[in-house]
């Protein structure tokens, strides 16, 4: 569940349980996942009163030697909590858990890293593709919509098709899975006449761009994005064709884990038992994950509407 620590009717905190933020490259101004991250963090500064004496900040290069470097100075200089933003951390932070076993680390958007000491804060991707399906669906002109992702997402594909088939039981929908340039990709699907297209891939602007370029009157192709992921949905060519995008509360997962250190607990719900890997999902029931549709999407409001009401009361089974 996302039901949030961090209320105004919390328990005073200890301020001297200090905490790290730890932002990936490019830091606040990014316009995607460092920036959710600060939306989180901004609030718990000013609800209990913190300043940089008690919240550090830190931007890394990028690197995974950077990252680690980065990792192992603050764990060394005794932060309650070091906070990671962004899966890139993933195999690092593994590294520096075991190195560290006595510090308190958590990361956002990653449920991979298997450590007591580390809080995976992950997003229900099933739940996420299923509303993409069902706005997918509801748009679909030419009753042909697709998925593309990298393959660390292409599990969330069958609930994407069962969201599209409860909004359009006439639509089809097609899939393309790649860990590198997504250009080719996209023009296949565009080539199979899809109209709608649902993209999990993050690390560049190759699906948006290479969607405006394709895109005419006869045969446009709409887009499904996943904020605060993606920087370029704010791309004038990108917005152009967005109809909405799957929307993780990356402020409230934030807000929760700085809430629970500051308070001398962690989060670490059980998420994976078998692979030691514990922290929180953030789900639509639990209010941390949902859907935003622009203005071009939201004549289909109402099958979003009725899709989130049934995940939340749980008639839809992923």
């Amino acid at each position: 569940m996302a039901t949030s620590l961090a209320t105004p009717a919390a328990a005073a905190v200890n301020k001297n349980n200090k905490i790290a933020i730890l932002y990936d490259q490019g830091g606040r101004g990014d316009h995607a996942l460092n920036d959710a991250v600060a939306v989180g963090v901004d609030l718990i500064k000013k609800r209990y009163g913190l300043t940089s004496l008690n919240v550090r900040e830190m931007v890394t290069t990028g690197t995974d030697a950077d990252r680690y470097s980065r990792l192992l100075f603050l764990a060394k200089a005794n932060y309650s909590l070091i906070l990671a933003v962004g899966n890139s951390f993933d195999s690092v932070l593994g590294q520096a858990a075991i190195a560290c076993p006595y510090s308190q680390f958590a990361i956002i958007n990653d449920e991979t890293v298997a450590s007591l000491n580390v809080s995976d804060l992950s997003f229900d991707g099933a739940q996420g593709a299923y509303l993409a399906g069902v706005l997918a669906g509801a748009a679909t002109k030419s009753l042909k919509v697709g998925f593309l992702a990298p393959s660390a997402a292409a599990a969330w594909y069958p609930a994407f098709v069962q969201g599209v088939a409860a909004s359009n039981k006439k639509a089809r929908a097609y899939s393309e899975i790649t860990d590198t340039s997504a250009v080719g990709q996209t023009k296949t699907l565009y080539a199979q006449g899809v109209d709608v297209l649902f993209s999990e891939v993050s690390s560049t602007s190759d699906v948006a761009d290479t969607a405006a370029t394709l895109s005419t009157k006869l045969h446009p192709l709409n887009l499904i994005g996943i904020s605060p992921d993606q920087y370029f949905l704010l791309q004038k060519n990108t917005s152009a064709l967005l109809l909405g995008a799957v929307t993780k509360r990356v402020d409230i997962a934030t807000e929760d884990v700085m809430t629970a250190a500051l308070n001398g607990i962690t989060v670490n719900d059980v998420l994976n038992e078998s692979a030691g890997i514990f922290g929180r999902l953030y789900t639509v029931p639990g209010g941390g994950e949902s859907i935003a549709l622009t203005g071009l999407g939201e004549k289909y409001a109402a099958s979003v509407g009725s899709a989130l009401a049934a995940l939340k009361s749980g008639k839809v089974k992923l």
